[in-house]
């Protein structure tokens, strides 16, 4: 899936991509999505927890691959998705209520 990011987000139809400003993530399994995270890491100091956890576990998209999902990654915001989705996902996977574990986002 070309242009999607390993959290689902299409970067083809964001407008930081669409400017220039901003290069799309890549799958967790792509040598584009490593190549984010070294310049995320050079360019404003951390990296994207989400695209950091997909690369390290090896899941290709976080929704459709991972069992974890949704993990605290994601319900620790501020995006790529509201509260009320995610709650809408662990619903409908059956997974258990979350906890407020929220990690702090190393980048934003």
């Amino acid at each position: 899936m070309e242009g999607t990011g390993a959290c689902g987000i299409n970067c083809l139809t964001c407008r930081l991509f669409t400017e220039g400003q901003c290069s799309p993530c890549g799958s967790g399994l792509s040598e584009q999505a490593n190549r984010k995270l070294v310049a995320q890491l050079r360019l404003l100091g951390g990296v994207c927890p989400i695209l950091n956890c997909a690369v390290e576990r090896r899941v290709e998209y976080c929704l459709r691959d991972c069992d974890k999902f949704p993990c605290p990654h994601f319900q620790g915001g501020p995006y790529p998705f509201s509260e009320g989705y995610l709650q809408m996902q662990a619903r409908r996977r059956g997974l258990p209520e979350q906890e407020e574990e929220r990690p702090k986002s190393q980048i934003h």
